[in-house]
């Protein structure tokens, strides 16, 4: 029986190719295991690039032509369907999920994403300072799907011109090698250019992924029938194609075990994945290989069948089921993984094959199918959100840390690096790791030359403290939170949070300045931490003195030797401290106050770690005292916030606040810890302003505010209620009488 191109005989390994990837990135999305698993991508990208230009090519050998009217068509009958029955499940039940601002921002996905530029959305989101640590959009995975579909744009329109250029038929096949070396080096030599310079724009670009798809591209020009294209047709004994076919396989397997996001991505990570993929794939030409049961039996080609439905059902329900049901991380891993499979049973059987199978595509057909899946998934969220108690567990407190202490990256963000850690791309758990939170200490604690003593906990520490407990105590969500969850801002005063204060001009004498102009000078030295602790320090001390931030987002201010991702990121940051060092030793303030995040620890170009890296932080702050403590009338250097879980990813209606108590990481007390030993500086504790026994609300139940603008910051307007305690910590650390 004869085969179309129009509906060419699939191989067996293929689908085998596309069950082992799709498994692998569900695996990494959900266990966070393989740690490699985000390679499955780069295996599909050398398919695709394999399977269309072969479809291409043999429709061009067998009629004489290339109907590119055809193939969009066909290609708009295979992905467009189910595509956008996922995008509008998610949007569906973003509402029930989520607060007005993050269901405007899955909104904004949806629109790149049903467009296919979802990748060049999130490459700028990731840019984006203050959308750093929070979770990934349901539809991040769609920036996959992105690439795919501008490669399916433009290649088919580089093949028709390259076999017109080429004109013989005999010729077309070295036509398509040229052009997919034409488009293929280049694209491999800016993904290694790019991706030391800009990881994350490397990881999303479709310029980087280019070599993939071109490589699969042309291994579809190897002929597979010898006797008319004798030189080049693929002669392989079956017994070479078995052993090539698994070693395909091993390496590819092998990859996704060993590499981790910490390798370069693409390159040099996506090369093993490649290559193993690539041999599989010439180890088909022509005849299958025998002894290849691992990619060739059913349930390896059902699971490829379906990988469609898989992809695209997983990531939406590796993000939004942990925000109806809190429950242990393996208990959510079965739902997710359970859903996952049963949406793309169904949508293969209601939607993808009643599609494709029709002579002609009957919109009611596919739009009564498509409106059932979103119903399915409606009508759970519609329960959680009527039935709350249905649907939650005990309280999840999470230290969000690893091994080391590190906060994890969040399901499916890209393993890039970023100023202050979160993606990553790459990569991550969607919910808070239910681990046993570090114990805080019971009361601040404060350091000078002589060595620290703790400060027992005044008057006003122990309200900020009763009213973080009241909120541990809560059940349900305040009615008057402060801000109101639909008019959600990270930053309340865009004066300090989008204005100077991102980065101080020391020359500009209303650069971040406030307070009383004609009084003593207090400098708050920071990165955006200090941003809200300028509002603390205003409100405390703005009638007296005059109060200059010294603040600049995304830098290691105490000068420790940081990876900041691109080097040139680092220079902005050195040229920032010289000027701060510069203006103190100028006009010698008063005060000098320095709180940056701890983040940094874990982020050392030496990549020291738990003591090691205590050591080289300590060796930071002192360095840094020592240069500005002759011009300063006190050195305090203030604990800042710790990482927990962002209040728009947390909160949803009628949700319960107990998940989304989270813990301290061991990585940053251990930070905290060191700083006590300063000489020549005063030091603030202020994790009692955050934690209550280790156990770290998202508001204070005093004045039922939130207590973090997103993961990591402080509120405005929390900052400015923790002002008497500001103040009396000073007094009773003798920093400022």
């Amino acid at each position: 029986m004869s085969v179309s191109p129009e509906q060419p005989r699939r191989r067996a390994d293929i689908q085998g190719l596309r069950a082992v990837a799709v498994l692998a990135v569900i695996g990494f999305h959900v266990f966070g295991w393989p740690q490699g698993g985000y390679l499955g991508v780069d295996a599909f990208f050398v398919v695709s690039g394999f399977v269309i230009t072969g479809l291409l090519l043999r429709e061009r050998e067998r009629t004489g032509r290339t109907s590119l009217r055809a193939f969009w068509a066909r290609r708009a009958r295979r992905i467009l369907p189910l595509a956008l029955v996922v995008i509008a499940a998610v949007v569906a039940v973003a509402p029930l999920a989520w607060a007005g601002p993050k269901v405007a921002a899955v909104r904004t996905d949806a629109i790149w994403a049903t467009f296919f530029a979802a990748n060049w959305h999130f490459a700028e989101q990731s840019a984006d300072y203050f959308q750093l640590g929070s979770e990934p959009s349901p539809l991040l995975h769609y920036w996959s799907l992105g690439v795919e579909e501008q490669f399916y744009l433009a290649w088919p329109l580089l093949v028709v011109l390259a076999l017109a250029l080429a004109g013989a038929a005999h010729r077309s096949r070295v036509a398509l090698v040229v052009l997919a070396a034409v488009v293929g080096i280049p694209s491999l030599a800016w993904a290694v250019a790019q991706g030391a310079s800009d990881p994350t724009t490397a990881y999303y670009s479709t310029f980087t992924r280019g070599w993939e798809l071109a490589l699969g591209a042309a291994l579809a020009t190897v002929p597979a029938v010898a006797a008319t294209h004798r030189r080049y047709a693929v002669r392989l004994a079956p017994v070479a194609r078995t052993a090539l076919s698994w070693a395909g396989l091993a390496i590819l397997l092998a990859s996704v075990a060993l590499l981790s996001p910490a390798t370069g991505v693409p390159w040099p990570a996506a090369l093993g994945a490649t290559i193993g993929t690539a041999l599989v794939l010439v180890a088909g030409i022509g005849a299958g290989a025998p002894g290849s049961v691992l990619l060739t039996n059913r349930v390896s080609g059902y699971l490829g069948d379906i990988s469609f439905g898989l992809y695209l059902w997983h990531f939406p329900l590796v993000v939004i089921v942990p925000v109806f049901l809190s429950a242990s991380r393996s208990a959510t891993a079965v739902v997710v993984l359970v859903g996952t499979l049963l949406l793309a049973v169904i949508s293969h059987h209601l939607l993808e094959r009643p599609v494709l199978d029709a002579p002609r595509v009957r919109p009611r057909a596919m739009l009564a199918s498509g409106l059932a899946l979103v119903l399915l998934v409606g009508v759970v969220g519609g329960a959680a959100a009527m039935r709350p108690d249905l649907f939650s567990g005990g309280t999840v407190v999470a230290s969000g840390a690893d091994a080391e202490g590190a906060v994890e990256t969040p399901a499916g963000g890209v393993p890039a690096p970023e100023p202050t850690p979160e993606p990553t791309p790459t990569a991550t758990s969607a919910s808070p790791t239910a681990t046993g939170p570090t114990p805080s200490p019971s009361a601040p604690t404060t350091t000078a030359a002589a060595g620290w003593a703790p400060i027992p906990l005044g008057a006003t520490g122990t309200r900020v403290q009763n009213g973080l407990s009241e909120a541990l105590a809560s059940t349900s969500w305040p009615s008057d939170l402060n801000p109101s969850p639909d008019a959600w801002q990270t930053m309340a005063d865009p004066r300090m949070s989008t204005g100077a204060c991102t980065a101080t001009r020391a020359s500009d004498p209303d650069s971040c300045t406030f307070g009383n102009r004609k009084g003593p000078e207090i400098i708050v030295y920071g990165d955006s931490i200090g941003i809200p602790l300028l509002a603390t320090v205003v409100k405390a001390y703005g009638s007296t003195y005059k109060v200059r931030g010294m603040t600049k987002i995304g830098c290691a201010v105490n000068g420790v030797d940081a990876n900041f991702g691109k080097d040139e990121w680092a220079i902005p940051c050195v040229r920032h401290r010289q000027m701060v060092l510069d203006y103190v030793r100028r006009v010698k303030p008063k005060i000098l106050i320095m709180t940056e995040t701890y983040s940094w620890a874990v982020r050392l170009k030496s990549k020291a770690k738990g003591s090691a890296s205590a050591k080289e932080w300590l060796a930071a702050d002192q360095a840094f005292v020592d240069s500005v403590r002759e011009s300063v009338g006190s050195v305090v250097i203030v604990a800042p916030s710790m990482p927990g879980v962002a209040f728009l990813d947390c909160y949803r209606p009628g949700g319960s606040p107990r998940r989304c108590v989270t813990g301290i990481p061991a990585w940053w007390a251990r930070t905290r810890d060191v700083e006590k030993k300063v000489v020549g500086a005063h030091f603030i504790d202020t994790t009692h302003w955050y934690c209550v026994d280790g156990r770290c609300p998202l508001f204070t139940g005093t004045t039922d505010t939130i207590v973090k603008g997103d993961y990591l910051h402080t509120s405005v307007q929390y900052a400015r209620q923790l002002a008497p305690d500001f103040a009396y910590l000073m007094k009773a650390s003798g920093a400022l009488p």
